[in-house]
């Protein structure tokens, strides 16, 4: 099962408080870079779509990534950069 930690939960509240009307967090992998993710706000779950609900957060995934999701925690570490990132790790 996916699990997220307290840092991600933090930042991902953050940015659905700035959204009035999007309240959905998109899971994606970055095709680029396997460990690494793309999360995004959505208004609504598509026909393809999975919805995740951990600790109120509501996450979607499209079915055919879920695979890549089980067992691991999201987490989010701010690279050195500047550039916020989110992580997903085996657990």
């Amino acid at each position: 099962m996916l699990s997220i930690t307290d840092a991600a939960k933090t930042e991902l509240q953050k940015k659905l408080n700035k959204s009035e009307t999007k309240k959905f967090i998109r899971l994606q992998l970055r095709f680029s870079c396997w460990v690494k993710l793309k999360l995004t706000l959505d208004e609504s779950i598509h026909p393809n779509d999975e919805e995740i609900i951990i600790d109120g957060l509501h996450f979607i995934i499209d079915k055919t990534q879920l695979h890549y999701f089980s067992n691991n925690q999201i987490d989010y570490v701010p690279d050195q950069t500047g550039f916020m990132e989110f992580v997903a790790e085996a657990v």
